[in-house]
């Protein structure tokens, strides 16, 4: 019996009833495709998400088991939205990985791996990547489930009924868009702060603009980089929440030094819609495995 057999049935043992015959699981998942064996690394809820449904069809080795198994028999590994760092690929989230030493070097060159978002380690390696923030299908779920976290700050933040408030979104790319969506449905006021070319018909502006315009009751921050220069902010006369989801990693000092409301609100997939999360990163998954 090989490894990869081996493996698979004390998978197999762990998952089923032992009133169902092994050699029937196998030939019936055997039937719905190859099966790939897969290390889904990250403790977020939805990595967790994503291991259990791949497990369903799979062989899902845990990290912890990789210095006992033979790493040329891995087809697939699976990353959480940052990945990995470190010049060796051995941290994830500043925290050292239990990996063996030659983890790398022993990956077959066609040895798949999935990750949110391409890094320098990454780029370094021979192996074929796919990014699922890279897929339009992908974005377009997490942009929803984004907008639906960005919800909870605005209902917790409100102070009057949600129709005699304004929002100004900086910026109008997948999560902006669905987040004005969402809002613009409940009866807010939306309005697009962009950086170069808007069109004021459908409620946009540029960052010129909005030096002489009035903040609306929230400022939703969507951009990847700071777009919140010191003179905007220092001519807003009145109490202004700040929403900011930006894919800076850390607060906006700058902004939290000043008297209105900034609340940092990072990863909202994983804080509020993790299930449906981690469903997504798995069906992206299974797309680019078939390919």
């Amino acid at each position: 019996m090989n490894q990869r057999t081996s493996f698979f049935l004390k998978d197999l043992q762990i998952r089923i009833k032992k009133s169902v015959p092994v050699r029937s699981v196998i030939h019936s998942m055997e039937r719905r495709g190859r099966i790939m064996i897969i290390s889904v690394w990250g403790t977020e809820r939805r990595m967790e998400e994503a291991r259990h449904l791949l497990r369903q069809r799979h062989c899902c080795i845990p990290i912890s088991e990789l210095s006992d198994f033979d790493l040329s028999k891995i087809d697939v590994i699976l990353l959480p939205t940052h990945g990995i760092q470190g010049s060796k690929g051995n941290y994830m989230n500043k925290k050292l990985l239990p990996l063996p030493d030659d983890f790398w070097e022993c990956l077959r060159d066609d040895c798949l791996i999935i990750c949110g978002q391409p890094n320098a380690f990454l780029n370094s390696r021979p192996q074929p990547k796919k990014y699922y923030l890279s897929d339009e299908r992908y974005l377009a779920v997490n942009s929803r489930l984004t907008a639906q976290g960005t919800l909870y700050f605005v209902l917790d933040q409100a102070d009057r009924i949600l129709t005699e408030m304004t929002v100004d979104i900086m910026g109008k790319g997948h999560c902006g868009i669905e987040i004005g969506e969402l809002l613009r449905g409940l009866g807010m006021n939306v309005r697009y702060i962009r950086h170069a070319q808007a069109n004021k018909s459908k409620n946009e502006y540029t960052l010129q603009d909005y030096k002489q315009m009035t903040p609306g009751d929230f400022v939703i921050i969507c951009t990847p980089v700071p777009v919140l220069d010191e003179d905007i902010v220092k001519s807003w006369n009145r109490q202004v929440r700040i929403i900011d989801i930006s894919g800076v990693h850390k607060d906006d000092e700058r902004l939290r030094s000043h008297p209105f409301t900034y609340i940092r609100a990072g990863n909202l997939p994983e804080q509020f819609c993790w299930k449906t999360s981690g469903k997504a990163i798995y069906e992206f998954a299974e797309r680019v495995m078939k390919e």
